[in-house]
């Protein structure tokens, strides 16, 4: 059984959910996956619940769907269940945010809202929960750590989370022109950034830079927010700044690019820059991306240190530029790990899953 809040928010971790109910399936186990909202394409293979919650405000809703989850489970009788929410009494936990307990919250500083969010994480985490743990990257796990002092056995760190129709798309690229059909210059150098929240991901920090180099094009996918469009008129950036919406083709967008610009401000792994790595395609990320690791250890980039500063980012910039067939050449040596690793991350959840029902 997994549980996650709504389906068709189709992000990063709704996206996981789907493919890991998937691979459960194809084991041979009985998966139903419990939400609140499902209209999603593509999913009628999947056995879906919906449970109903009552609220206003999102995160009461997120309280009473954790209890509804635990109330169904205990009806239904199912042997394990994997939580991609905060969900205190779950068997295991999918880690797809940072801790809560550790974020800024200026912004989101209403006393209900953190209360109810800093419990559910405190019951799911701390001592004495038992919920076995599968954190996106050693840094995220370590930070829990530091918050919450739980036994460190029940922490698994799962490998690069890749979905199976980026390998497919990795091994047919080139499919689409899109230099072309984006009219850039033959002689010009050009990034990307994949940002549905252009702001989480730093493109404004991108925008800010790009003015140094007037060679330099940039393509944005993912986003057509007024916020982006005022960010590039503002730069004066209408001619070398393409902004496209989240296409199917996405690896193919990836890999027409020279290197992929990603200075987010806040990400907990960055499944981009794995897909990036994937296409042969170098990664000029911030620290605060979770694979940051990954960049920093194949060679195929640069990471620009927390705290962020502007000259970091023009001055990684200039050392991508210069250095950018060496980058290139370590990145197509880190497409050819990954395809080797393919599915690594699934079938570390499923058999960790199977350990659980066993000794259930």
């Amino acid at each position: 059984m997994l549980a996650i809040f709504k389906l068709d928010k189709q992000g990063g971790k709704e996206r996981d959910c789907i493919a890991v109910a998937r691979d459960l399936a194809a084991r041979g186990h009985e998966v139903t996956v419990l939400t609140t909202s499902a209209e999603v394409a593509g999913i009628g293979d999947l056995r879906i619940e919906k449970l109903r919650t009552r609220g206003f405000a999102n995160h009461v809703l997120l309280r009473e769907f954790a209890r509804a989850v635990i109330a169904h489970r205990q009806r239904a009788g199912s042997a394990v269940l994997l939580s991609f929410e905060r969900i205190p009494g779950a068997d295991y936990h999918y880690v797809a945010d940072g801790a809560a307990i550790l974020r800024d919250w200026r912004l989101l500083a209403w006393p209900p809202r953190r209360r109810t969010r800093l419990a559910l994480e405190r019951a799911l985490f701390a001592t004495p929960s038992t919920t076995g743990l599968f954190f996106l990257t050693e840094r995220q796990r370590d930070e829990y750590f530091i918050a919450y002092d739980f036994e460190p056995s029940r922490a698994t760190v799962l490998p690069m989370v890749l979905h199976d129709d980026r390998y497919t798309a990795a091994r047919h690229l080139g499919a689409t022109d899109w230099r072309a059909d984006l009219r850039i210059p033959d002689d010009a150098l050009l990034a990307v950034s994949v940002a549905v929240d252009p702001k989480l991901k730093g493109v404004d920090r991108s925008l800010a830079a790009l003015k140094l180099y007037p060679k330099l094009h940039l393509v944005v996918a993912g986003s057509d927010s007024a916020w982006l469009h005022r960010h590039v008129v503002r730069h004066d950036l209408e001619t070398r700044v393409r902004i496209v919406p989240y296409v199917s083709e996405v690896m193919d967008l990836i890999a027409a690019a020279d290197f992929m610009l990603h200075p987010a401000r806040s990400e907990a792994a960055g499944q981009v820059i794995g897909e990036a790595l994937l296409a042969g395609v170098p990664v000029l990320a911030s620290a605060a991306c979770g694979y940051a690791g990954e960049i920093e250890r194949s060679g195929a980039g640069l990471v620009i240190p927390e705290p962020f500063q502007h000259e970091a980012l023009v001055n990684g910039l200039a050392s991508m530029i210069d250095t950018l067939p060496a980058m290139r050449a370590a990145a197509a040596a880190r497409s050819q790990s990954l395809h080797q690793h393919r599915g690594a991350w699934l079938s570390a959840v499923a058999e960790q899953l199977e350990r659980g029902a066993a000794q259930a």
